[in-house]
This record gives structure tokens, C-alpha cells and sequence, in this order.
């Protein structure tokens, strides 16, 4: 069959088979056919920059099949010539998201912590950002931010006192790429020239920011419970002992004990 030149072929290449934690994802591959002529190269480059700028980072409303994000992933490999079509291709690469609703608590959502930062993160950038804590709600519309604790800890830091610590992740679903980069750019300065950020004003108590960082290689959506977004920043506060409880340090998971005695 000789199809008039360019089009597309969408073809299924995996999914997740779906999981409490991050919804449904499926992957979907995109190959694009030109004619082998001069500017084959360019005409394909504007048909890439056209999909991806319809589809990447958008959502997709079913009212059957629910609400899906589309992400850009990458091309795959090189463009490659197709003798018997007289064609030249590309693989576009696209992850297809489904969030559902978790069936048990796999994140923490309610530590005062987090909350101080989603408020301090609305207030920064203002009304036309959303901004949770924990996981992405079923229907997160763009452009939105989610926080996430990755790792918490406690670090002795005298006789009575210890360093309550803190790390967090953002995701991030902006309308394309350029206002993903400019609040990555706004939150990180904010982040850096706050130094410190009010956790109960009223109390003076306040946590320390420590080393806020940007990952722009990153392709985490937040429906991973091992990715890390591609802003992170430490929080820390130093607390006397008596007073772990109340600041939310972590509990106690486990004990091991080695005997070395023969």
C-alpha cells in the first residue's frame, strides 16, 4: 500500500499493568514517514516539533475512559530508511498516564512540614499555580506542582539537642517546557534567598533551607515512589530532645543487632 507522504503510525509498546501507586502508564510509539527528498530531514524535524508540541505534557479527557497526561519521552534511535516504502522514519517515544486514586497511604501528606512548603510555594508563585502535597489528585490540570518528603532523618547535634532533617522533591506539569524552566528558575532563587522559612510565625519557629537543587535531565512525573523530581531541597531545624515528637521526627522502623562475641 503507497500512502501519500507524511504520516504517522501509532503503535502500543508496553504498559504497567496498572499499580496502587502510580495509576495505569502505557507507552506509545510514533513513527513518522516522509519521502526521501531533499529536506526530508527538515520536514521531519517540523512534524517532531509539531506532535510534540500538541501532545507533550497534555491531558487528554475521555468521559469513558477518564482523564490521561501524554509525555515526550525521546526519540527512538536514529532516522532510518525505508527501501520498500521509498520512506525515511523516526520513532517518537510518548508515556501515556492514567492517575487513579490510592487504595492505601503510601506518602505522607499531612506533615507540617510539607504544608508550610506547598503554602510558602503558592504564595510565591501566585493563583495560576496548583500546588499539593503527597500525590498528584486524580485530576491534576497544568500548570501544577507536587511536593514529596524523599527522605527524613535525626542527626545528634550537641548533649540536648538534635538536627531534625528533611528532604523534599518537586514535580512539576507546566503547559511546555519554557514555563517549566522559568519556575524551576523562580522557585529555586526563592528557595535560595529565603534562607529560612517560617514553620509557625506566631511561635518564631522556623526550618533552614539547605542546598536547593535543579535536575533539567530529569524526566520524573511524581507516579514513581522511587523518582526524585527535578527540584530538590533539604529542611532542617535544631530542636532540643524532649521535643522530637511534636517537631515530627521520624519514628523508629527497625533494630539489627550483630554479636561479634565468641
Amino acid at each position: 500500500m503507497n500512502l501519500a507522504k507524511p504520516y504517522a503510525v501509532l503503535a502500543h509498546e508496553a504498559d504497567s499493568a496498572g499499580s496502587p501507586w502510580k495509576g495505569l502508564r502505557h507507552l506509545i510509539q510514533i513513527r513518522l514517514y516522509a519521502s526521501r527528498a531533499p529536506g526530508t530531514t527538515t520536514e521531519l524535524d517540523s512534524l517532531t516539533e509539531s506532535i510534540t508540541g500538541v501532545l507533550d505534557k497534555q491531558l487528554l479527557a475521555d468521559e469513558s475512559i477518564g482523564n490521561w497526561i501524554t509525555f515526550f519521552e525521546d526519540q527512538s534511535g536514529s532516522d532510518i530508511v525505508d527501501e520498500e516504502r521509498d520512506a525515511i522514519t523516526r520513532n517518537l517515544q510518548f508515556a501515556v498516564l492514567s492517575p487513579r486514586p490510592l487504595t492505601e497511604e503510601v506518602q505522607v501528606t499531612s506533615d507540617p512540614w510539607l504544608s508550610m512548603l506547598v503554602s510558602w510555594t503558592q504564595n510565591t508563585l501566585g493563583a495560576d499555580w496548583s500546588v499539593y502535597s503527597g500525590n498528584w489528585p486524580a485530576k491534576a490540570f497544568a500548570p501544577s506542582i507536587l511536593w514529596r518528603i524523599t527522605e527524613m532523618n535525626v542527626v545528634p547535634s550537641g548533649p540536648l539537642h538534635y538536627e531534625v532533617r528533611k528532604r523534599l522533591t518537586a514535580f512539576i506539569q507546566a503547559q511546555d517546557a519554557n514555563q517549566e524552566h522559568a519556575v524551576l528558575l523562580q522557585l529555586v532563587e526563592a528557595l535560595g534567598s529565603a534562607v529560612k522559612i517560617p514553620l509557625a510565625a506566631d511561635e518564631r519557629k522556623f526550618v533552614r533551607v539547605v542546598s536547593p537543587e535543579v535536575s533539567t535531565k530529569t524526566k520524573a512525573t511524581g507516579y514513581e515512589a522511587t523518582e526524585e523530581g527535578p527540584l530538590t531541597v533539604s529542611l532542617s531545624r535544631r530542636t532540643a530532645a524532649s521535643k522530637l515528637a511534636e517537631e515530627g521526627a521520624p519514628l523508629m522502623q527497625f533494630v539489627h543487632y550483630e554479636s561479634h562475641l565468641r
